[in-house]
């Protein structure tokens, strides 16, 4: 009778050290993935230099229109530490910040027709239908995260590996 005992006791621990080794490599993961998406953050925040210096001369007011998006992208530069949270907030005002820059460089007909503009028009969409990929991937692999850290905490392994609640965003 002992011996069940203890069999069952040595099949829960391993079931439960292997839980949480899942749980940190399902982390290590969610951490790749942010990168990605950092990186495809740089990838089209550094297509801004390129807009500014095509609608140069299609706009009356240049320098206003892109005030506040040169002010973010330093920001972005200047807080390369700052969390992914952090990074995606920033990214988010950017992102606005490209749409108001989008709908005033529509508005002048004679752009629409130079293919620099085009072009880098199509990279800014290309790139931004990607970011939306990656990010509604991420908030679907944060929610199940955050599901399987509740049972974690009921593990008395939960010490010796520390994996937090990630904030959705």
């Amino acid at each position: 009778m002992n011996y069940y005992i203890i069999f069952f006791a040595i099949i829960i621990l391993i079931g439960v050290i292997l839980f949480n080794y899942f749980l940190v490599v399902f982390d290590n993961k969610i951490k790749l993935l942010e990168n990605q998406i950092i990186l495809l953050f740089e990838k089209r925040t550094n297509l801004v230099p390129s807009l500014y210096e095509i609608t140069k001369e299609f706009l009356s007011k240049h320098d206003e229109v892109f005030e506040q998006i040169l002010n973010l992208r330093k920001v972005e530069f200047s807080n390369y530490e700052e969390t992914f949270t952090q990074r995606i907030q920033n990214e988010i005002q950017i992102h606005h910040e490209l749409n108001f820059i989008f709908k005033v460089i529509n508005k002048h007909p004679k752009i629409q027709k130079e293919w620099k503009y085009l072009l880098i028009k199509d990279l800014f969409l290309e790139n931004s239908s990607e970011i939306g990929k990656k990010v509604e991937l991420y908030k679907m692999i944060i929610k199940k995260l955050n599901f399987y850290l509740h049972f974690k905490n009921f593990t008395p392994v939960w010490i010796f590996f520390n994996i937090k609640k990630r904030n959705e965003i």
